[in-house]
């Protein structure tokens, strides 16, 4: 989005993970996203990005995202509807281009599909793929899907039906090789990286100079997403999200310690506490002077709906206006 001077303006959004602590509350995960997705369009955020995870990886609950955001569709006006992400390699890339390019009718043009490679490897398992060829299917499909929804032949003289050609331009990727992600003119999607991984503001760097290299007749796009847990203090908000924490790195670190939890959520690349110690932590971002989209991850795992409905609220009246103040023309 761009102002009367030509310059981007930073949008918001919020990132939804349908956590829940068992495959029994489904149902309420997806109610609860819905009411969570109208509030954020009630806010005023642009844009509600949902996760795609299988067989309750990581405790989330939406393995087929595009089939919850036709639904979510049906519900809402105008907030764009984002999938971030779904696991390229998993996915038929054909099948994939239809589905969403009926979704994008559907939604009156508010689609945008993010994609990634995955890393969890079991559901790859499940999948019969090897793991290790996630990149080498990754690069065929998106090229296949790219393709396709840019009108060119699928075979002999077939095209996509129904055509979808304004979804190239919504096509984003989380990915730490920038460089290709540039050069195929799409959106970053810069998630939290570890603290063994390149920092956020290389991969800015690197995506930034192949993109004004390739001289590409669109803008750049990056966004950025982050878990923000806001609250009263710190203190509290450990108390609230320390136990959920603490189980996903045990999945890593068997001996996890809550003596530790605080060099957890910094090494998660979470931001926690009261807003104002949250955006003290966000103005010290290098990587937010470069971005054009900011989106907030309000839940972990056990959080129940009025817990997030606050939280949502709390980012969207106190939080985003202070980052739109620091930020607001990238």
């Amino acid at each position: 989005m761009t102002n009367k001077n030509g310059k981007t303006q930073l949008t918001f959004g919020f990132l939804n993970r349908f956590y829940a602590p068992s495959t029994s509350d489904t149902l309420s995960a997806y109610h609860t996203g819905l009411s969570l997705l109208q509030q954020a369009e009630q806010t005023g955020l642009t844009t509600g990005w949902v996760a795609q995870h299988h067989f309750h990886t990581e405790t989330g609950t939406l393995p087929a995202p595009l089939v919850w955001l036709a639904h979510a569709a049906q519900q809402t006006r105008h907030i764009r509807l984002g999938t971030a992400v779904v696991i390229l390699p998993l996915e038929p890339a054909l099948r994939l281009a239809e589905d969403a390019a009926v979704l994008d009718i559907l939604s009156n043009g508010r689609l945008e599909l993010g994609l990634g490679k995955g890393f969890d490897t079991e559901s790859f398992d499940h999948f019969g793929i090897a793991a290790e060829d996630r990149d080498k299917l990754y690069d065929e499909h998106i090229t296949t899907l790219t393709n396709s929804l840019s009108g060119k032949n699928i075979i002999d003289d077939l095209h996509l039906s129904p055509p979808a050609p304004d979804l190239v331009n919504k096509i984003w990727e989380s990915s730490r090789n920038s460089r290709d992600v540039a050069e195929r003119g799409n959106g970053l999607i810069l998630a939290p990286q570890p603290p063994d991984k390149s920092s956020h503001s290389l991969l800015i760097e690197q995506y930034l100079n192949i993109w004004r290299a390739r001289n590409h007749q669109k803008q750049a796009r990056i966004a950025f997403m982050r878990a923000i847990i806001p609250g009263r203090d710190k203190q509290t908000v450990e108390a609230e999200i320390g136990s959920d924490i603490l189980r996903y790195v045990r999945r890593f670190i068997p001996e996890a310690s809550a003596n530790n939890l605080q060099t957890y959520l910094r090494n998660a690349g979470v931001l926690w506490g009261h807003p104002d110690e949250i955006i003290a932590d966000l103005a010290q971002d290098a990587a937010m002077r470069s971005i054009s989209h900011f989106a907030a991850q309000v839940q972990t795992f056990s959080t129940h709906a009025d817990q997030a409905s606050h939280r949502l609220r709390l980012y969207t009246e106190q939080i985003v206006p202070a980052i739109n103040s620091l930020f607001g023309e990238a």
